[in-house]
């Protein structure tokens, strides 16, 4: 018999199945005419994941109760989103005509960029505000030290608790190194007071 005949056979996890499709059907998004569906995709999703199965990591008894909690947590997300997403149609930009100073034209032909960065709340930056952001840049970058450097490499690839782990400080420390360095390049105290 195959490990997937064994998992799905196993009284455990029959009688877990029927449990959950249970518990499920009692809640008000299921219905009590759902428990055999549900118990059917149980079972399918179970048989799909029984290749993962380690006899050196757990029993049978606890895989099939980790298999099947995904599954639920998985279905009660799934039912969540479709009521999230109820009533909200999708237009097509470009079946979707509309009128504009006497003109009938397709929506998407009428949108420009500066909508669409609205829409995504992205504010779009001329060729003169990236010049400014780069020379800013290159001026704090030359003012930094080979070691500030790469403090400050190593909180934008790996966060502040990930340098603090990488260097072996506390996270207090990175931030007090930072904000030393913030302090310096901006002449402002942390608290927002200028220094004297």
């Amino acid at each position: 018999m195959s490990i997937r005949s064994t998992i799905v056979s196993h009284p455990f996890t029959s009688e877990l199945i029927r449990r959950k499709a249970q518990q499920l059907c009692r809640r008000s998004d299921f219905s009590r005419s759902d428990e055999d569906d549900l118990r059917q995709d149980m079972i399918t999703y179970l048989w799909t994941k029984a290749r993962l199965y380690d006899t050196a990591r757990g029993s049978i008894e606890a895989f099939v109760t980790t298999a099947v909690g995904s599954w639920v947590a998985m279905e009660l997300r799934r039912r969540r989103a479709g009521k999230r997403n109820n009533g909200i149609n999708a237009v097509s930009l470009e079946g979707t005509l509309v009128e504009c100073d006497g003109e009938r034209d397709s929506l998407g032909a009428m949108l420009g960029d500066e909508d669409g960065h609205r829409r995504n709340s992205i504010d779009a930056k001329t060729l003169l505000d990236e010049l400014d952001i780069r020379e800013a840049f290159t001026r704090v970058s030359a003012s930094l030290s080979a070691r500030e450097h790469s403090l400050v490499r190593d909180v934008v690839d790996h966060g502040v608790a990930g340098a603090a782990r990488n260097r072996r400080v506390s996270r207090r420390q990175i931030d007090r190194a930072l904000a030393a360095i913030r302090e310096r390049i901006t002449g402002k105290r942390t608290g927002g007071e200028a220094n004297a």
